[in-house]
C-alpha cells in the first residue's frame, strides 16, 4: 500500500462516496460463494445473500422475518448459545459450528457456521453469520493482522489518527487525514499528537491544552469526548507550504478497548468545518471566531452572544450529521471486517484488464503486482492454465458479467495451489469497467483429495476386474442396487444401468433356481439380525454361463433403527469350486480304491495266516527252535498286516460310511471306551481321571474310535507306574475342546505334525510291544475334521503329552 497522500485512490473503495461504498459492499457479499445471513436481536433473519437463498431452495420472502430455526431446525439452539457467548464476551472469536441446514425440499446439508456480533455504540445490533457446505472448500481460520487492519484504516474515508494512551504516540493515520493536513505519513508516524500540528510563528495554534484535557478525560472515563470547534492553521496548498491558511476543526476523541476491557488506543478524528465558519463570518458574526489573543473584537455582548448561539447550533448540527455518517461508515466497515475475517476467502481487486492485482484481505496466497511489462495472469497462473483463465476473463470483460473459475495459481512462496476465483466488474457512469472486485478460495486440499479418490477408484476397479471382484450397495428404502461393472456382468445386467441403480429382483432372478430361495432367506435374516452376510451360490452371467460366486456384506441402519443400506462385495469362485469338485471326485476314487484294495487283501491274507497256523499245528514236532521262531514271525507279520488293512478300511469309511450327526453324551461314550479297554487298564493298573463332559453334535461310533485310540495310546506310552491319564473339557462359544493328557514319554516337538500321518509310528516295535499300525492318530484326525474341528498335540520329550481336539457343541445347549 502506498504511503503517499496522493495514493488515496488505492484505498479499499477508492474515492467512492458512502452510497457507492455500500453498493460495493453489496457486490462483495454477493460475490463470495458462501451463504451469508444477518439476524436481528431476536435471532430473526433480516437479510441473506443469493448464495444462501439458492442453496436452501427457499425464496428470500419466505425466509425474511423468520426465526433462524427455519434453516437450522434443532441446531438453532447451538447458534443461540454461541450468540449468547459472543455477546457476553465481546472480544472472543466465534467458534466454528458443525450444523445441518434443512432445505425447502427437506434435504439436509452439512455445513460449518461462524458468527460475529454486530455492535454500534456498545449496543448489540444483531448477528452476522457465514454458512459453508462441509467438504466443498478448504477451511483455514484467518486472523486479521495488525498490519492488515492498519491498511484498512488508512483507506477509511475520514480524517483519523490512532494514538497510544499516556504518551499519545501516533501509530496509524488515514490517507484522508494526510491529504487534509498536507502532511506525509513518514513525518508524523511515531511522534506524539502534540508534535505534529503545523506551527505558524505568526499565528500560533490554539487548543493544545484543551486537546490534552480531552484525551485525559477519555483515558479516565473510557468514553468518547467531543471537543469544541478549534482553530488550527495548516500550510497553504498554493504556496507550497510557505504560508498558512486558517482552518476550523471539530475534533472527537474515542476510546478503543482490548479483549480484557483495558484502554488500548484512542482514535482522534477531526472534521474540517471551515466552510461553515466562513459562511457565518460572511453573515457578520466573524467576531466570534477571532483568535483569542486578538484584542480588536468590538462586537457588542448581545451580538457576540447571538453569534455564539448560532455557532453552537451549527456545531451541534454538524456533530449530529458527523456522528450519523461516522456510524454508517463504521457499521459498513465492521460488516466488511466481520465478513472477511469470518470466511477463509481472499478478497482482491484488479484493474480493468487484470494486469494488476491487489490482495486486499483474507488468506495470503494471492500475490500483488503492479508491473506493467506482464499481466498478473502471465506471472502467477501456470502456463497450462493460462489459456483457460484468460479466455474466461476475456469473455467476462466482453459481456461485462461476473465469472467463476477453478484453476491453479502460484502462491507467494512459489508453491502451486488450486483456487476457485470469482469476480464482479465495477462500472462507471458510461458503463465502462473501472476495476474488478473478487474473492478467491484455496481448494487445494479438496482437489488433491478428489484426485486421490479418483485414482484409488480407478485402481480398485482395475483390481476388481483383474480379480473378478465386484461391489454393490443396495439402498433399501427405495430398492435401488448400485453396483460396479464387474458385479453387473456376473448377473447378466447392463453395467450402465447398474451404476445408476436397478431393483434387487433383477439380480435375484439371475441366481440358480436351486439357490435362489436360500439366498433370499439369508438376505432377510441379515436385515433382521444385523449380522454379517456371507453366502455361496450360482448365477447365470451375460453369456448364459453358470458361475459360482461368494457374496459378503453387512446392513447399515439409520438413527431410528431402520435398515438404510446394504453394501458388500462379490467374488467369482468358479475355478475354486471346479477344483474342489475335481478334488472330491479324486478323493472318492481314492477312497473307493483304498476300500476295494483293503477289502480284497483280507481274503488272501487270511489264507496265508491259516496255512501258517496249519503248518505250525501239523509239523510242530518236526520244527526246531529256529523253524518255530520263523513261523511265529510270519504269523505276527500277517496279524499286523491284517490290523493295518482293518485300519485302512476304517480310514476310508470315515466319509463314506459315517452316520448322521446327532446330540452325543460324551460321558456315555467315554464309559463305553473304558469298558472296552478294561483289560488293558487293569493290566497296567492305570488311573483315568475324567471331568464331566458336555454334549456335542457328532457321529457316536466315530467319536468312540477317537476316545479309544487316544486313551489306549495314553496308557500304552505312559512313563509312570502306574499310568496317570486325565480327560478334561472346556466350552468356548459354539465349540467344545476336549483334552487327553498323560504323563508318559512324550514326543519331540518336530514330530507334532507327523504323528497324524498314515502309517507313522514314532516308537520302535521292541520299545512298546503294543505299538500300533500308525493309522490310529490319522484316523482320529480324519474323524475330527469330518466334525468341523481341529486336533493338535502339545508335548515335550519326557514331559508327557496332551492331545486336544474340538467338536461342535450340541444344538440348543446354553453358551
Amino acid at each position: 500500500m502506498s504511503e503517499r497522500a496522493e495514493a488515496s485512490e488505492t484505498a479499499f473503495w477508492g474515492d467512492a462516496d458512502t452510497t457507492e461504498a455500500l453498493q460495493y459492499y453489496r457486490t462483495l457479499v454477493e460475490t463470495i460463494d458462501d451463504g451469508i445471513y444477518r439476524l436481528d436481536t431476536d435471532d430473526r433473519l433480516v437479510s441473506l445473500n443469493d448464495a444462501l437463498v439458492e442453496s436452501t431452495g427457499y425464496t428470500r420472502e419466505e425466509l425474511l422475518g423468520e426465526h433462524v430455526s427455519v434453516l437450522f431446525g434443532d441446531d438453532s439452539e447451538a447458534i443461540e448459545q454461541e450468540i449468547g457467548r459472543l455477546r457476553a464476551n465481546a472480544g472472543d472469536r466465534s467458534e466454528v459450528l458443525d450444523l445441518t441446514v434443512e432445505t425447502a425440499e427437506e434435504e439436509r446439508i452439512h455445513c460449518e457456521v461462524r458468527m460475529n456480533v454486530l455492535e454500534a455504540d456498545e449496543t448489540v445490533q444483531g448477528t452476522l453469520g457465514i454458512v459453508r457446505e462441509t467438504g466443498e472448500r478448504k477451511r483455514a481460520e484467518t486472523e486479521a493482522t495488525e498490519g492488515t487492519f492498519r491498511r484498512l484504516f488508512e483507506n477509511v474515508p475520514g480524517n483519523y489518527l490512532i494514538v497510544q494512551p499516556e504518551d499519545y504516540e501516533i501509530v496509524a493515520v488515514s490517507d484522508a487525514y494526510l491529504d487534509a493536513t498536507m502532511t506525509e505519513r513518514t513525518e508524523i508516524m511515531g511522534k506524539t499528537l502534540f508534535e505534529i500540528f503545523p506551527n505558524n510563528p505568526d499565528d500560533p495554534a490554539e487548543g493544545v491544552g484543551n486537546l490534552r484535557e480531552s484525551l485525559e478525560r477519555v483515558a479516565e472515563t473510557g468514553e468518547a469526548d467531543t471537543m469544541s470547534v478549534t482553530h488550527y492553521p495548516i500550510p497553504d496548498r498554493e504556496s507550497d507550504g510557505d504560508e498558512f491558511e486558517a482552518r476550523w476543526w471539530s475534533p472527537i476523541n474515542s476510546p478503543v478497548f482490548d479483549t480484557t476491557g483495558e484502554l488500548d488506543y484512542i482514535v482522534h478524528s477531526v472534521e474540517d468545518i471551515t466552510p461553515i465558519v466562513q459562511e457565518l463570518q460572511a453573515d457578520g458574526e466573524q467576531g466570534t471566531f477571532q483568535e483569542s489573543d486578538t484584542a480588536e473584537s468590538q462586537l457588542e455582548p448581545e451580538g457576540s452572544q447571538l453569534a455564539s448561539d448560532v455557532v453552537l447550533r451549527g456545531q451541534e448540527f454538524l456533530q449530529q450529521a458527523k456522528r450519523e455518517a461516522y456510524e454508517q461508515l463504521r457499521e459498513s466497515e465492521e460488516r466488511f471486517r466481520v465478513l472477511v475475517t469470518t470466511t477463509s476467502d481472499a478478497v482482491f481487486s484488479t484493474n480493468a484488464d487484470w494486469s494488476e492485482m491487489r490482495n486486499l484481505e483474507g488468506a495470503d496466497f494471492l500475490s500483488d503486482t503492479d508491473e506493467q511489462h506482464s499481466s498478473w495472469v502471465e506471472q502467477y497462473i501456470p502456463p497450462e492454465d493460462q489459456p483457460r483463465v484468460q479466455d474466461a476473463i476475456d469473455e467476462a470483460i466482453r459481456t461485462k458479467s461476473s465469472f467463476e473459475l477453478e484453476h491453479r495459481v502460484v502462491r507467494e512462496d512459489g508453491t502451486v495451489a488450486w483456487i476457485v476465483s470469482r469476480a464482479t466488474p465495477l462500472v462507471d457512469e458510461d458503463g465502462e469497467i473501472t476495476r474488478w472486485l473478487g474473492a478467491a478460495n484455496d481448494v487445494t486440499e479438496r482437489v488433491e483429495r478428489e484426485r486421490y479418490l479418483e485414482d484409488t477408484k480407478e485402481r480398485l476397479e482395475a483390481a476388481a476386474e483383474a480379480g473378478a471382484v465386484g461391489t454393490w450397495e443396495w439402498h433399501i428404502p427405495d430398492d435401488r442396487m448400485v453396483t460396479s461393472a464387474s458385479f453387473a456382468k456376473k448377473y447378466g445386467i447392463d453395467p450402465d444401468a447398474a451404476t445408476e441403480g436397478v431393483s434387487l429382483d433383477q439380480f435375484v432372478s439371475a441366481i440358480h433356481d436351486d439357490d435362489r430361495e436360500r439366498v433370499e432367506r439369508k438376505i432377510e435374516d441379515a436385515i433382521e439380525s444385523g449380522e454379517d452376510y456371507e453366502e455361496e451360490y450360482r448365477v447365470w452371467n451375460a453369456d448364459d454361463d453358470l458361475r459360482w460366486v461368494v457374496a459378503r456384506g453387512h446392513v447399515e441402519y439409520g438413527d431410528d433403527g431402520t435398515p438404510v443400506s446394504f453394501p458388500g462385495a462379490l467374488a467369482d469362485i468358479t475355478e475354486r469350486k471346479q477344483f474342489e469338485r475335481r478334488l472330491e471326485e479324486s478323493n472318492e476314487r481314492l477312497e473307493q480304491f483304498a476300500y476295494a484294495a483293503s477289502h480284497d487283501l483280507q481274503e488272501p491274507l487270511r489264507m496265508v495266516t491259516s496255512y501258517l497256523q496249519l503248518i505250525e499245528r501239523r509239523y510242530a514236532d518236526e520244527l526246531d527252535e529256529d523253524g518255530q521262531e520263523f513261523i511265529d514271525f510270519a504269523v505276527d507279520g500277517a496279524d499286523r498286516m491284517y490290523d493295518m488293512i482293518e485300519g485302512l478300511l476304517e480310514y476310508s469309511r470315515v466319509e463314506r460310511r459315517g452316520d448322521p450327526f446327532e446330540p452325543v453324551e460324551l460321558d456315555a461314550v467315554l464309559a463305553d471306551v473304558r469298558q472296552d479297554l478294561e483289560m488293558k487298564i487293569e493290566e497296567s493298573d492305570a488311573t483315568i481321571t475324567a471331568e464331566s463332559l458336555p454334549r456335542v453334535e457328532g457321529d457316536p461310533g466315530q467319536l468312540r474310535q477317537v476316545f479309544q485310540n487316544l486313551l489306549a495310546n495314553a496308557v500304552e506310552y505312559s512313563d509312570e507306574d502306574p499310568p496317570q491319564v486325565t480327560i478334561s473339557a472346556v466350552r468356548n462359544g459354539s465349540e467344545v475342546r476336549i483334552s487327553v493328557t498323560d504323563e508318559g514319554i512324550g514326543i519331540d516337538p518336530d514330530d507334532r505334525e507327523r504323528v497324524f500321518e498314515l502309517f507313522q509310528s514314532l516308537h520302535a516295535q521292541d520299545d512298546h510291544s503294543g505299538s500300533g499300525t500308525g493309522i490310529g492318530l490319522a484316523l482320529c484326525q480324519r474323524i475330527v475334521e469330518r466334525h468341523g474341528g481341529d486336533i493338535w498335540l502339545e508335548s515335550e520329550p519326557g514331559d508327557g503329552a496332551t492331545f486336544s481336539f474340538t467338536l461342535p457343541a450340541a444344538t440348543g445347549d446354553e453358551i
